[in-house]
């Protein structure tokens, strides 16, 4: 993985397990640059020709829950974290099958 997306997915995977550490503003952004890299990735990857992974429903709500961030209980948000680092890690697998 390159280091952008490999850092990013560290970071993700880290927050995620210790998610009563983060705080509201850390959730909101975690997820907010989430949802961005993976719609960016879905684009170029779409943009070959290349079949595309399945969204969970936790990503393809992602505009849903967005707004909720900062009130959703910690488990919850954990799994969110979770679910987008593994969406990230897929697309970004995809994609080097395609170069």
């Amino acid at each position: 993985m390159t280091s952008v997306i490999l850092n990013f997915v560290t970071e993700l995977y880290r927050s995620a397990y210790e998610v009563s550490k983060v705080s509201n503003l850390e959730r909101r952004r975690l997820v907010g640059r989430a949802a961005t890299m993976i719609s960016e990735q879905r684009i170029q990857l779409a943009a070959t020709g290349n079949v595309l992974s399945m969204p969970s429903s936790v990503i393809a709500g992602l505009d849903t829950v967005f707004p909720e961030v900062g009130d959703m209980p910690e488990p919850f948000m954990s799994h969110i974290l979770l679910e987008c680092a593994d969406e990230i890690r897929r697309l970004h697998v995809l994609s080097a099958k395609t170069q």
